[in-house]
């Protein structure tokens, strides 16, 4: 018997087509609204800038042409700054890089150049549409529209270091005796390594969950628990 999962952070498991497994951690929407009022800053400094060069232009090439070449490139840079910075080897903006934040596929590669510009240019839509930005609140990867049109995640670019204690080894193996998915395997075993940083109310807590699988409760079901992960271990 299967015993469905159910997400506690922000952890995505990625299975690529080698049969390796990544391990992406989705940024929420707050730190992301944050990194982006920072890029506005700095778009806004960039056409700042631009107003003093092309005011310098006009007074030699004409009003009229420094007006057009400023509304050129305000343009791109409205509709460009996201991409050009999401498709080059930092795969962020400098408002996501100051969170250490990046841009990938859902597979964890880097975004392609349609990839960015689906995803920046469905934004357009979600500021003029009042309830479209709240899909990133509910969704479990925090993806926006334009992250689930365009296939991407905005996850941190470091990996969480995660300090674990090795539980007690079973004294006995105890077979499991239902078919598992490498998932549910891996948190058997993710159990076995880590718990031994934890109170033993604590281990209990997590076990008495999975009661359904180890038919025990309790120390026993610890016990149990961790004789299954010892099998796991012996099969691999």
């Amino acid at each position: 018997m299967a015993i469905p999962a159910r997400r506690i952070d922000t952890l995505q498991s990625v299975e690529l087509a080698e049969g390796m497994e990544i391990h992406l951690r989705a940024a929420g929407p707050f730190l992301r609204f944050i990194a982006y009022f920072l890029d506005l800053i700095f778009e806004g400094l960039i056409l700042l800038v631009l107003v003093f060069t092309i005011g310098i232009i006009g007074s030699v090439l004409g009003a009229n042409v420094a007006t057009g070449v400023y509304y050129l490139l305000y343009f791109f840079i409205w509709w460009f700054y996201h991409v050009f910075f999401e498709i080059s080897r930092w795969g962020a903006t400098p408002g996501k890089r100051i969170f250490g934040l990046r841009v990938v596929d859902e597979a964890g590669g880097a975004v392609t150049l349609g990839q960015s510009m689906i995803r920046n240019f469905l934004r357009g839509m979600e500021i003029v549409t009042p309830f479209v930005p709240l899909v990133a609140f509910f969704h479990p990867r925090f993806q926006r529209l334009g992250d689930l049109a365009a296939g991407s995640l905005v996850v941190y670019s470091k990996p969480r270091v995660e300090y674990s204690v090795a539980g007690p080894s079973a004294m006995v193996s105890v077979p499991v005796t239902c078919a598992l998915t490498r998932e549910e395997e891996a948190a058997i075993l993710s159990f076995r390594y880590r718990s031994g940083g934890w109170s033993e109310a604590r281990r209990v807590e997590l076990t008495n969950h999975l009661q359904p699988l180890t038919g025990e409760v309790g120390p026993k079901g610890v016990n149990k628990l961790l004789g299954m992960a010892r099998w796991l271990e012996g099969q691999r």
